[in-house]
């Protein structure tokens, strides 16, 4: 059976990062940072969207996304990447991509 990770056309999937240190591979406190999801479903345009970030103190590095329902309305492959302080002097973009299944739900 295969493994999806988000449904299309579904309000309840959760994009959820953690972002860690490329050195120390610590998680990094995010507190008072801006943090952005940049993806593209099946090669098309890419996408960004601002993530919310978890509790820092008890979830350091965690960010997630709740995709609307008008977000990701095919199946297919997600691409993407995490971005920080986006449009500032200190803006870093991960290394790592993530990829994800998006599942097409039932007609």
């Amino acid at each position: 059976m295969p493994n999806y990770d988000l449904v299309a056309k579904d309000g309840g999937s959760k994009l959820h990062v953690l972002i860690r240190d490329s050195g120390t591979l610590a998680p990094v406190n995010l507190t008072g940072k801006t943090v952005q999801a940049r993806y593209s479903l099946n090669g098309g345009a890419t996408v960004e969207k601002t993530m919310t970030l978890l509790d820092q103190a008890l979830n350091t590095g965690e960010a997630e996304y709740q995709f609307l329902t008008t977000d990701l309305l095919v199946g297919g492959t997600l691409d993407g990447e995490v971005r920080l302080q986006v449009g500032l002097s200190d803006q870093l973009t991960t290394v790592d991509t993530f990829h994800r299944a998006v599942k097409a739900p039932l007609p």
